[in-house]
């Protein structure tokens, strides 16, 4: 019998390849351990889709992971915790791992993700009103889900042996609702409407695609590892350059001086809000309703939120994980929407669910409610946080981060 002429070749590339690869995924690993610190300084959101990072910063005793959405990033300020904690004056800088346009839901695929990684650690889940009260059917929509849509952070999550059946279920459901994400994704689409399904076919055709799925994963952990490894060689020395300078922090003296810069920045209207953002409000002002003229339209839809539902789903992620996160949310502008006709009794009902929600798991939970008629706090409609909130979140994040959150 002739032997094939080529099989030593194919072998030995194949051989090749997989040793390249290996050797890369080693030295890509040295190379990210080196500059996980540079990073957390960095605006690195074009590698959010990959989890190698947020693994590793979980690994760092100095850095407090915190995942968050737009009211993290979306205005620019000195206050920002990335920035105000980067020279590490209390120990410890915030890795802030946050997008435009991240939901409860993206927020779960991150976390699943992490796996084992998580369990025991302390990190943030940072989020704000304006999803639940804003938001189309009180979620996300699908032009800001479907950019910040990770791969690999759903693959994670449908095969993942540390999460339950029904918990993978659930969120599932959830990820099927935005079909688009799913079209060049056959595997994935596959695999969700079976875990959706939950039945014994469905399960067993589950099963039968776990060996391809973990391929699958780990040819994007590599892909991950090149994008982490690009991103980082890219950057000029100064940026990489990580400055620890400890110091006493006056928290009230901060404080006054963030309120001092928002009312430069808000001096145009009543309502604390930036110059720059407040056009849309100005129109919205044009035409008042009534005042308490919305609140049935806030009871209505605020209970039927998607969020919340996606919020749990997180919330579910996490405990079976054995994860110690901070809930941290955002106050409603509370003067700024009873000028639009929701009255503050009404507003209230947000900060009551939230808790309903969020409470059983026993996780600590800052909502600033009592800040919600500080005019200065918001820098908008949706609590974007102004200089002065960033204050009061920054020395939430202290308090958690060397414990002593009360």
């Amino acid at each position: 019998m002739k032997k094939a002429p080529h099989l030593s070749a194919v072998l030995i590339a194949v051989f090749g390849a997989l040793l390249a690869t290996t050797l890369f995924v080693i030295y890509a690993s040295r190379f990210e351990q080196k500059y996980i610190h540079s990073v957390a300084q960095l605006d690195f959101h074009e590698v959010l889709k990959g989890q190698v990072l947020q693994r590793l910063a979980f690994k760092q005793d100095d850095l407090l992971v915190m995942y968050a959405s737009s009211e993290a990033v979306l205005i620019p300020s000195d206050y920002q915790a990335y920035k105000y904690f980067r020279n590490y004056p209390t120990d410890f800088m915030v890795f802030t791992v946050a997008n435009k346009g991240t939901s409860m839901l993206s927020m779960a695929q991150d976390l699943a993700a992490l796996g084992p990684d998580m369990r025991g650690k302390k990190f943030v889940v940072s989020f704000a009103p304006a999803t639940v009260t804003m938001g189309p059917g009180g979620a996300m929509n699908a032009d800001n889900y479907n950019p910040n849509f990770s791969e690999l952070h759903a693959l994670e999550l449908a095969f993942s042996s540390q999460l339950s059946w029904e918990t993978k279920g659930l969120a599932a459901t959830r990820m099927l609702d935005y079909p688009d994400t799913l079209v060049e994704r056959p595997l994935l689409k596959f695999t969700l409407q079976a875990l959706s399904s939950g039945s014994a076919l469905d399960k067993l055709k589950y099963y039968l695609a776990w060996p391809l799925a973990k391929l699958q994963i780990a040819i994007i952990s590599v892909q991950d590892h090149y994008a982490v490894w690009d991103f980082i060689r890219h950057q000029s020395t100064e940026k990489l350059k990580v400055t620890r300078a400890e110091r006493a922090i006056d928290w009230n003296a901060d404080i006054a001086k963030a309120e001092a810069e928002q009312k430069k920045r808000s001096d145009g209207n009543e309502y604390g809000v930036d110059n720059d953002r407040w056009k849309r409000g100005e129109e919205l002002m044009e035409n008042l309703p009534p005042p308490g003229s919305m609140d049935e339209r806030f009871k209505k839809n605020v209970p039927l939120a998607l969020e919340w539902r996606d919020m749990d789903i997180l919330l579910r992620i996490v405990k079976e994980l054995d994860g110690h996160p901070l809930m941290l949310g955002r106050p409603m502008n509370v003067k700024l929407w009873e000028a639009l006709g929701y009255s503050e009794e009404t507003q209230n009902l947000y900060y009551q669910i939230l808790h309903q929600v969020a409470d059983p798991y026993g996780y600590p939970i800052v909502d600033f409610h009592q800040h919600g008629r500080d005019q200065y706090f918001s820098a908008d409609m949706a609590s974007h946080s102004s200089p002065k909130g960033w204050m009061y979140i920054n020395e939430i994040l202290d308090a958690f981060y060397h414990n002593r959150l009360k």
